[in-house]
């Protein structure tokens, strides 16, 4: 199956008319007052004649972003079989992140390594967090973990100032494709009270076979243990309720009741600007700093497995009123 076998690797060539492929790499300090999202990555479009690489910033604390924009000739794949790249003079990888960001608006500087990485479970038919849905050559996007949560350890200096990473932890995913979904929630927390529980959730809706279908995946890393509940996997969406606040999701595979609260009241967001044909033309809004509070139950007895609250989550959100109204 090639490159597909092993999502986290770069997945694309410089050679492709409409294409998108961009990694989130997402840093927070130990004592929770510095919160950044690094994203590099491509944007392809030779009909607009458009294309370049990218890598784009999100401040969790001030909710800033910004985008930096490189020649295409600036972007290397260093290799077939990790997640490997650079851009201009930055470098990213699954195991450190070497940023050298010189704009009029922007001086970003320094090294982060990582280590301890919780990577996704991987089987022949299950490469990634999508399944075999990866192996499928007509999908809009693709989504990818490179790692749950990992520790962190290294200095950067933004705006002259020295912001200390050490004993920091962090988070790796991806996607790729020719858009991004035209409605989605995602959202993401490595902060529980265990440091040893991770959670990930992404609900989209998403062109499949001529038809519009909320798909939806979500992974919970707990001491060890990975819960997945996907929709490929039969797992249903039973709630799904929003306001101004406030989002509850209640999901149920055969053998879990999975409850999830996302609170936004403290979150600020800033705008993510993201993937459409190729080109980076979309937006979306994203904040680092929500609220998650899950509830996992074994249905055969009702018993309560995990109850835990996530602080410093990242939260996305898109045309959420298009996902109301699942069966």
């Amino acid at each position: 199956m090639g490159r597909k076998s092993n999502p986290e690797s770069f997945q694309g060539n410089l050679n492709r008319k409409i294409y998108f492929e961009g990694y989130y790499n997402k840093l927070v300090s130990s004592d929770l007052q510095h919160m950044y999202a690094f994203i590099p990555g491509i944007a392809l479009n030779k009909k607009e004649d458009s294309s370049h690489a990218f890598i784009q910033v999100i401040n969790g604390k001030s909710s800033k972003v910004e985008y930096h924009r490189f020649p295409l000739s600036e972007f290397k794949n260093l290799s077939k079989k990790t997640y490997q790249i650079q851009i201009g003079n930055s470098y990213f990888s699954k195991d450190q992140l070497r940023l050298d960001i010189d704009t009029s608006t922007s001086q970003i500087k320094g090294t982060i390594d990582s280590f301890n990485h919780v990577p996704f479970p991987k089987k022949f038919l299950r490469p990634g967090i999508m399944g075999f849905l990866t192996y499928l050559p007509f999908l809009e996007c693709y989504h990818g973990i490179v790692s749950m949560n990992h520790d962190l350890k290294g200095m950067l200096e933004i705006e002259g100032k020295a912001l200390n990473f050490d004993d920091g932890k962090g988070y790796i995913e991806k996607d790729w494709g020719k858009s991004f979904p035209s409605a989605w929630i995602w959202t993401q927390s490595n902060h529980f009270s265990n440091p040893n529980l991770s959670f990930i959730f992404s609900l989209a809706k998403i062109p499949f076979l001529g038809m519009k279908l909320n798909g939806f995946l979500s992974l919970l890393w707990n001491n060890g243990v990975f819960y997945i509940f996907t929709t490929y996997t039969g797992a249903k969406i039973r709630k799904l309720e929003m306001n101004d606040s406030h989002i509850q999701i209640i999901i149920e595979s055969s053998k879990y009741r999975l409850v999830i609260e996302l609170h936004q009241n403290e979150c600020s967001f800033g705008d993510l600007v993201a993937p459409r044909m190729g080109s980076m033309a979309g937006q979306c809004l994203e904040g680092m700093d929500a609220v998650i509070k899950l509830k996992l139950f074994d249905k055969k007895n009702n018993k309560i497995l995990i109850k835990d609250t996530g602080k410093k989550a990242g939260l996305e959100l898109m045309n959420t009123k298009l996902l109301i109204g699942l069966d």
